[in-house]
């Protein structure tokens, strides 16, 4: 009887190993090395694939939608392209105060880009990754706003962006700023050279705050409904055919299924949510640029 519990256990921890092995392997990249020994010269080939297959389709449909477009009432595809363009351009009226001709088809290409790289998570978990391990893909993580290098590289073109013109349109103010704020205009005369450098560090901190919020805002939402969507799948797994059937199996298939797809709906909001808020940040950065200087 002994010996008989250590194997059940033996087993049991078997299926545990390989259920917490599928969930970690799924969490992992399919990473290319130039440099083994520089963690900074690899890329992510998954999110390489998945982003450029997303940009591809979104420069394809509209190609595709270019050639359709008629007057009147629009409809099908038309319509809901318009619906999304008139949303788009409120956002902007409502949080850019002046007139920039490339806000609203960047703040389109935002929006629309994330929501579609955040909506690959609702494929079935596991899906993508057994494809990929069929074509040889050591790993494969389909999300490509998963992979924080993504975000982040988002957040930081449009930290360049609000540098650029705040050196563009107001280039004597921001560096004034830098050297003045918050507390050279509070401190005596004899006292402004050695506050200078603390707020020097101080906008830094400021600035650099503002691609990290963005890029780990999204990375860290889309990485929590990632591992939830995978918590759903490992209560799905049936150790056995025989454990699937069961009543108790059958009964905990149904409500891991409604769990899911539930689950499912849920992240397709945040998915979204997310897209807008980094559409909406984007925004008033830009526009804090372009707001003219008072005296």
């Amino acid at each position: 009887m002994a010996e008989h519990g250590h194997v059940e256990q033996g087993q049991m921890a078997g299926h545990a190993e390989e259920h917490g092995a599928t969930i970690a392997d799924h969490l992992e990249y399919w990473t290319y090395k130039f440099d083994d020994s520089n963690p900074f010269m690899q890329i992510h080939v998954d999110t390489m694939i998945v982003t450029g297959v997303i940009a591809l389709s979104l420069i394809g449909f509209a190609l595709w939608l270019r050639g359709r477009i008629t007057e009147g009432a629009p409809t099908g595809a038309q319509n809901f392209i318009e619906t999304v363009v008139e949303f788009i351009n409120e956002t902007v009226d409502n949080n850019f105060a002046v007139h920039n001709p490339w806000m609203a088809p960047l703040a389109f290409t935002i929006f629309v880009f994330i929501f579609l790289c955040n909506t690959v998570d609702i494929l079935p978990a596991y899906l993508l990754g057994h494809i990929a391990h069929a074509f040889g893909a050591p790993a494969f993580r389909p999300v490509p706003t998963n992979d924080l290098n993504l975000p982040l590289a988002m957040a930081l073109s449009v930290f360049a962006m609000t540098l650029y013109y705040e050196l563009k349109l107001k280039p004597m103010h921001f560096l004034k700023d830098v050297v003045n704020e918050p507390f050279t205009s509070l401190v005596p005369m004899w006292a402004k050279p050695i506050v200078m450098p603390i707020n020097i560090v101080l906008k830094i901190v400021e600035e650099v705050a503002k691609p990290l919020s963005l890029s780990f805002r999204l990375f860290g939402n889309m990485f929590a409904g990632e591992v939830i969507f995978l918590l759903i799948a490992f209560l799905l797994f049936a150790d056995s055919l025989d454990g699937l059937l069961s009543v108790g199996g059958i009964i905990a298939e149904i409500l891991g299924f409604v769990i899911a797809l539930g689950w499912s709906f849920f992240h397709m909001f945040i998915g979204l949510l997310q897209a807008f808020i980094f559409m909406t940040l984007t925004v008033v950065y830009l526009s804090m640029t372009h707001q003219p200087v008072e005296h």
